[in-house]
Order: structure tokens, then C-alpha cells, then sequence
């Protein structure tokens, strides 16, 4: 950490130029998305002594904390004052029912719980600084991650008028033990850890452990291990007896009713996390590519929004003809990538869910998840759903396998249309010289008429 006189110096620079982008001679006031860990603790008393009045809020996104006692903590921090406000009920009818339908996963396997929750903090520290006639929006997130551009995006689309500032790219302090030395120096009794094992994020979404060994690919990661870490997660930890296999039910892509039983999305979410807590496929290990071109690798614990996605993802499969499910496909990965990038409060984000709307309408049926080896979608029940038995039998039916003959003579002239100019790939192998040949009649070369052992194939000319 930089010496004590450094810090007075760079704490007396930091107070006049904020002061005066907080828009007031006096205290300037501050709206800080406070979690009331080591980081935002350290910047609440950073931020008094620039000489913020500081306003903190603690928005509800289904972390299992006690949200009032985070409040008393700040207020002790230096906080003028400390809100709690529920996000939850905005999210589960806005941005979580597209999450689900559209089987939204950033890069395939990310199941984007931080990016669904923080631009919904966001909105309501812009409802708090202007409750209080404007002030400047902070937020403890780092300059390596996506929260930053997350929060921010936010801010300049919602809040223009409002200054920002984020901590982690002005102050003086280069780590953990750094922020835990600053506190003890201002008095703070608040015990924190010098070295932490793991980063924690959860919401009702996911769990997502981050740190230790899966900072560094080359090491092994033991997943009992971190998943043991935080076996008391989601509340009350889950059950270890859980079903065998799930029945979700979608009406135009809403999730309506889970093993019959019809219940509020936020309900039917907080069971299945509960009940699938420890569920051997609940997580998914993750490399991916932050906005800011810095790599990560995580844990994320997620059962209600991977059985869920994979239930719904089914589902289209079953409802929409080929072009249809390219394009749901499509829509998906746009979205997710834009809700990981920070873009919910934009236009793209308006015309992926409207693209989305008539295909998330043919999301009508039963799907019946199970879970025991492995999960998989065994049973899917929908009224319009395209996948037909009686044309993708092997047994007799109406189709006429002649069909096809014009099918692909039309295909391969639209498609291809003309000779392949690559030689190499007609060479004759000299491994070829002694192979066996057969004399028996290949199947291609059986008569129209002629009958076939078994009796299931459907004759037709060739």
C-alpha cells in the first residue's frame, strides 16, 4: 500500500475534483450499490472522506444475506443513509421468462446469473439519486470484469445527468489486505480475511464461485471441493434427496406449472434450486470471454435455470420447423451476448424480444426432465408440435421415400451445381490393392418387388 503521506495527498486530490463533478461546494451526495463486503465497506469510509454524503442500497436479488444487518453496517460505516429495494418481482417478469424461453447461455455455457442481475441494481440506484434530487452513481465493481461496463451502460442510458465513479480505477489501494489495513486504520471492527479461498456472487439465478485455483487453467480444479465450499447456499442448502425427473410446463414460453403444480415462475425457480441444490449436474465449469478481453474461469451453480433452459430448448425443437429454430437459435445467442455486454437497456435488447415473441409463442407442452445418470429431456407432450411419428418411423407410412430423389437433385444444383475440382480426394490408396470384396447383393440392388428378412422395410423403386 502507498505510505501514509501519499494517501493524504491523493485523498485531499480525490476530494476537490469530486466534490465538483458531485455537482455541490459542500458534500456532494452519492447513491453506492453496497453489498457490505470488504470492498464496498472500504469505500463507503473512502467515500466520507472525500467528503460524500452517502446514501447506500442494498438491492434484493435473492442473495441469501441479511439484507437489514448490511444496512446497520453501513450506517456504522459512515453512510447517511442505508434502503433495501427488491428486484426481484421486475426481473421475473421482464428479462428471467426470455432468459428461459429462449434458453439464453452466453458462449454455451453461461447461464449469465450476474449479467440478468446487475443492471437491475443499476436501475435502482438511478430511482434512489434522483428520489434525492441527483447525485453521483458509485459502484465497487473492478476495471478487469463485466460488472463495470454492466453498471455503467445503465447509468449513461438511464441517467445521463448523473456523474460516476467507480473506486477500483482512481484510489490508491492494490488488493485485499490493502482494503483490510485502510479499515483497521480508520477503526473499523469488522473482522475480514486477509486471504480468501473463493469470490462469492449469488443471487435467485446462480451461485458463482470464482478465485483460489480457477484463477490459474493449468491447475485442477476439484469441484466437490468448491461445491462443498458452498454447500449452505440457496438459503437452506438444498435437499440431497431430490426427484428422479421433472415436468415442466410451458405456455407460449412462460414456465406455468412445475410436476403439475401451477405456481409463480419465482416460485417454481426457488424450488427447484432447493430441491436440486446438490444435484450432481447443478453446475457448470466456465471459461469465458469478459467484454474487457480478459479471460475467466468460474463455477456456476445453477439447477433451476439449467433444467429449465434445457426443458424450453427441447421444446422449440419439437414446435418450430428447421428455419424457425435457426432463427430461436439465433435470437439466443444475441441475447445472451448482449445481456452479458451490459446492452439490457437498449434497443437491441427491445428487438431481440420482439423478434423473439411468435417463436416463443409456438412454446406450448409438457417436457419431462430426468436427472438420474445424467440429465436429459425424455418426454415431450405438445399439442403443435411438429415432430410427427408417423413420418419419422421406419415402419410403413404414407411418406414416399421417392420422394426424395427430386429433393436432393434440386438440392445439390442449388447447393453445390457442379464438379468438385479437388483431384487429390480420388486418388486410389495402395492400402485398397488387397482389400476383401464382398459378393453378396447390396441393399441398393435388391428388386423393387423383392421381399426383405423382417419384414419392416418400405419397398420403393430406386
Amino acid at each position: 500500500m502507498k505510505s501514509e503521506s501519499n494517501m493524504k495527498t491523493v485523498a485531499a486530490n480525490h476530494k476537490n475534483k469530486l466534490a465538483q463533478i458531485g455537482g455541490s461546494n459542500g458534500n456532494p451526495k452519492c447513491v453506492l450499490a453496497y453489498s457490505g463486503g470488504l470492498d464496498t465497506s472500504a469505500i463507503v469510509i473512502w467515500l466520507k472522506e472525500l467528503g460524500y454524503e452517502i446514501h447506500a442500497i442494498l438491492v434484493d436479488v435473492g442473495q441469501d444475506e441479511d439484507l437489514e444487518a448490511l444496512c446497520d453496517k453501513a450506517l456504522r460505516c459512515g453512510a447517511e443513509t442505508a434502503v433495501i429495494r427488491d428486484a426481484k418481482p421486475m426481473m421475473f417478469d421482464t428479462v428471467i421468462p426470455q432468459a428461459i424461453g429462449l434458453s439464453a447461455v452466453y458462449e454455451g455455457t453461461y447461464r449469465l446469473g450476474t449479467a440478468l442481475a446487475r443492471p437491475f441494481i443499476a436501475l435502482e440506484q438511478i430511482k434512489r439519486a434522483k428520489e434525492l434530487g441527483g447525485a453521483t452513481l458509485i459502484h465497487g465493481a473492478t476495471g478487469k470484469g463485466n460488472d463495470q461496463i454492466r453498471f455503467e451502460f445503465a447509468y449513461k442510458t438511464l441517467a445521463p445527468e448523473c456523474p460516476v465513479l467507480a473506486p477500483w480505477k482512481v484510489w490508491e489501494f492494490e488488493g485485499r489486505k490493502d482494503l483490510i489495513a485502510y479499515l483497521k486504520s480508520k477503526g473499523c471492527e469488522d473482522q475480514f480475511d486477509e486471504t480468501k479461498d473463493y469470490s462469492l456472487d449469488e443471487n435467485f439465478w446462480h451461485i458463482s464461485v470464482e478465485g483460489s485455483e480457477l484463477e490459474d487453467a493449468k491447475a485442477d480444479v476439484e469441484v466437490g471441493a468448491v461445491l462443498d465450499f458452498v454447500k449452505d447456499k440457496f438459503a437452506t442448502g438444498g435437499s440431497k434427496n431430490s426427484p428422479k425427473s421433472v415436468t415442466v410446463e410451458f405456455d407460449q414460453g412462460a414456465v406455468v406449472a412445475v410436476d403439475g403444480v401451477k405456481q409463480s415462475l419465482s416460485d417454481s425457480v426457488t424450488q427447484l434450486n432447493k430441491q436440486f441444490r446438490h444435484a450432481h449436474w447443478a453446475w457448470d465449469l466456465v471459461i469465458e470471454n469478459r467484454a474487457t478481453g480478459v479471460k475467466s474461469r468460474g463455477l456456476y451453480i445453477n439447477p433451476a435455470a439449467k433444467l429449465l433452459q434445457a426443458a424450453a430448448d427441447a421444446l422449440a425443437r419439437c414446435c418450430l420447423n428447421k428455419p424457425a429454430y435457426d432463427r430461436y437459435v439465433s435470437i439466443a445467442q444475441d441475447y445472451a451476448t448482449l445481456l452479458y455486454k451490459g446492452e439490457y437497456f437498449s434497443m437491441q435488447r427491445k428487438v431481440a424480444e420482439a423478434s423473439a415473441k411468435p417463436l416463443l409463442d409456438c412454446l406450448t407442452g409438457k417436457v419431462t426432465v430426468t436427472l438420474d445418470p445424467v440429465m436429459y429431456v425424455s418426454k415431450i407432450d405438445a399439442e403443435n408440435s411438429m415432430f410427427c411419428k408417423e413420418t419419422s418411423t421406419f415402419e410403413a407410412s404414407e411418406y414416399s421415400h421417392a420422394d426424395a430423389g427430386g429433393f436432393i437433385n434440386l438440392s445439390w444444383l442449388a447447393n453445390v451445381g457442379q464438379s468438385f475440382a479437388d483431384e487429390s480426394y480420388l486418388e486410389t490408396d495402395a492400402s485398397y490393392e488387397n482389400a476383401l470384396e464382398t459378393t453378396g447383393n447390396a441393399a441398393s440392388e435388391l428388386c423393387e418387388n423383392q421381399s426383405v428378412a423382417g419384414g419392416g422395410l418400405v419397398s420403393t423403386a430406386v
